[in-house]
């Protein structure tokens, strides 16, 4: 026993002198390798200097050079890059160019001559994307590239059949091929093109996109761009195609449904400017998203598609007066009705984002049902719609989160009552001068933000509880209200109003942590009305509220639970009568007249600053933010 604890109690000393051992002694570098390419491995090539720390020493040089994983994937973009970054990768280029798989150019970026002339040196890169115009000199110049199995061309009307040929030659693995903006090749260029690759998997073919109509060459494309739609759809790679963009293509309807039809595996289709198109109606198995703009002639959109995820119907749609998608798996639908749409009929299972814009014409008996039929439905964004009051309840919409109004809203008045309603808010693109009143009635709500309303006069909120309002924030204009009620059976967390004029401010709501009015016109006797209904408030701010006070009459609070009080930049009180037992700060700064009392005896202020409530001085120039606590605000 005695032997046995003299060897307890000498281990347990050798731990204690191990335990000891100082943390100075250790060092980065005695890390394993795989520690360092892990802790090298949150750093972005250019944008943190990686090839900077090869001059740290030799073991972080060789690390460099052998770790391919670093260097894989590299994103370009020279729109923030300051000068040293282009001599950056220049040096990734030649001296790790041999790890770099996937090469990435940021859109509508230059791609200088120095940086290019290196990219051949990239000998393993499988994935090429860059925004330039592919040339026969950009071909000879990439044809070291031999392992590419992704490229994106962008051929105008520089590139030729000849040269998709010798593309086809120097870059035999090829998989994923993307023709972007080919204005010069044609059907049988394409076809032999496609039939020249052996690996050939996913093929992506836009159709004249962006193609310049001022070019007397435009002609030439558009007719031709309809045989390779068809040249394409008839080929033996048509499985291969998943994204079809048409754009100013003479093609129709029936074309159009026979197209598509024979594309198996078509993820994507964008239609746009094909002036021969009366009617779209299309059946696909494979379609996933579908976008149409610049339309004019189209009067009707019928599409059934089962495993649709996505739809947008854009501007242009000058004509079109019936929608309809029998799409089970739609999530997300985007409609500009162009204020000629009349009805729309949407059969989705999953339907949860719906964007309503231009409908002046809609017929809404026709809306309530579809949007009663799509009962999953959680963000609903709208714009003009043909009713002047829009009544939207808890059977219409029993699962919506979200409600935005857009910038072409046009309604006079908004009843929405939906228990599961989260968010309410408008579009901040334009102004909406139609809107007079606003009744929301909802369960939890965590955000009523509202701006770019000046023609606002009602708003009332009634619910259980909210956390944060906004009104009027960010505008040039005053909002003449001539009442707000707020109604919240357990609390508001936050509200503030800018710059507005208040007849009847009601809130009624047991606690509310922060209410904030920011250059509101509202009269002692509405704000005691307003402090009435709501007593239990930790952050009061009144800043520059001038208004406040007539005639010299006093300004009394009395809130128990009240920690802090802004004041800041309300020049015309005179008097402060507080009785706020909990009251920790106080800011009276630019208010040079006002006399402080608490409990009802005057106070010096200087004498207050040194007690256990801190006081910003009436000469003092110190800001409070909105946050609870506040704190010094500030600027930039």
């Amino acid at each position: 026993m005695l032997i046995q604890s003299s060897k307890q109690c000498s281990s347990t000393s050798k731990y204690q002198v191990k335990s000891k051992c100082p943390l100075y002694a250790l060092h980065i570098n005695d890390l394993p390798d795989e520690v360092l390419v892990r802790i090298f491995s949150f750093l972005r090539p250019v944008e943190d200097d990686l090839p900077a720390l090869a001059m740290v020493c030799r073991k972080w040089r060789r690390i460099l050079q052998t770790t391919s994983q670093l260097w894989r994937d590299l994103h370009i973009n020279p729109s923030v890059y300051q000068y040293y970054h282009f001599s950056m990768v220049c040096c990734i280029f030649r001296v790790y160019g041999f790890h770099v798989h996937r090469l990435t150019w940021y859109k509508n970026s230059p791609v200088y001559e120095s940086m290019f002339a290196l990219i051949p040196r990239l000998y393993n890169l499988r994935y090429l994307r860059l925004p330039i115009l592919w040339t026969r000199v950009v071909v000879e110049s990439l044809q070291t590239l031999s392992q590419l199995e992704y490229i994106q061309i962008n051929g105008g009307f520089s590139l030729t059949d000849e040269d998709l040929e010798l593309i086809a030659e120097s870059f035999p693995k090829l998989k994923d091929v993307s023709l972007n903006a080919c204005w010069r090749v044609t059907a049988a260029g394409v076809d032999d093109f496609l039939s020249s690759l052996e690996h050939l998997e996913t093929f992506k073919l836009k159709i004249n996109s962006g193609l310049p109509l001022h070019d007397v060459r435009s002609e030439q494309a558009m007719r031709e761009g309809g045989h390779i739609a068809h040249t394409v759809s008839e080929t033996l790679h048509s499985h291969c195609l998943s994204v079809l963009c048409l754009h100013f293509v003479p093609i129709e309807m029936d074309e159009l449904w026979t197209v598509v039809k024979r594309l198996t595996s078509l993820k994507k289709l964008s239609i746009s400017n094909c002036e021969h198109l009366h009617g779209i109606r299309l059946v696909s198995e494979s379609l996933q998203k579908f976008y149409l703009f610049n339309l004019w002639n189209v009067l009707f959109v019928s599409v059934d598609a089962p495993d649709l995820r996505h739809i947008t119907v854009d501007t242009g749609m000058e004509s079109v007066e019936h929608l309809e998608l029998f799409t089970p798996k739609l999530r997300r639908a985007c409609i500009n009705g162009s204020n000629v749409l009349r009805s729309i009929n949407i059969k989705s299972e999953k339907l949860c984002f719906l964007e309503l814009s231009n409908c002046e014409v809609l017929d809404m008996r026709n809306l309530r049902e579809q949007l009663k039929r799509n009962s999953s439905l959680v963000c609903f964004r709208l714009g003009c719609v043909s009713q002047d009051s829009l009544l939207l309840d808890e059977d219409i919409i029993p699962n919506l989160q979200e409600f935005c109004m857009l910038g072409d809203f046009a309604c006079e008045a908004v009843h929405l009552r939906s228990p599961s309603l989260r968010l309410f808010h408008t579009d901040a693109d334009n102004d909406i001068i139609t809107l007079n009143h606003i009744y929301v009635t909802a369960n939890h709500m965590c955000k009523v933000a509202l701006i770019g309303i000046p023609a606002l006069k009602t708003i009332t909120i009634q619910c259980v509880s909210v956390d944060a309002i906004e009104l009027n924030l960010c505008s040039d204009d005053q909002l003449q209200l001539d009442s707000c009620i707020i109604q919240a059976l357990s609390s508001i967390g936050f509200l503030r109003l800018f710059d507005c004029k208040v007849n009847l401010l009601s809130l009624s709501t047991p606690l509310a942590r922060t209410v904030v009015l920011y250059r509101c016109h509202v009269s002692d006797y509405a704000l005691q009305m307003a402090l009435h209904g709501c007593p239990n408030i930790s952050h009061l701010n009144l800043e520059k509220c001038r208004t406040i006070t007539k005639a010299r009459t006093p300004v009394s609070l009395e809130a128990q639970p009240l920690k802090f009080l802004n004041m800041f930049g309300c020049r015309d009180i005179h008097r402060l009568q507080l009785d706020c037992p909990q009251l920790l700060a106080i800011n009276l700064g630019q208010c040079p007249n006002v006399r402080l009392y608490l409990a009802g005896v005057e106070q010096d202020i200087n004498a207050v600053c040194d007690s256990s409530i801190q006081v910003v001085k009436p000469c003092e120039n110190i800001r409070w933010t909105h946050d609870y606590p506040p704190q010094l605000y500030v600027c930039g």
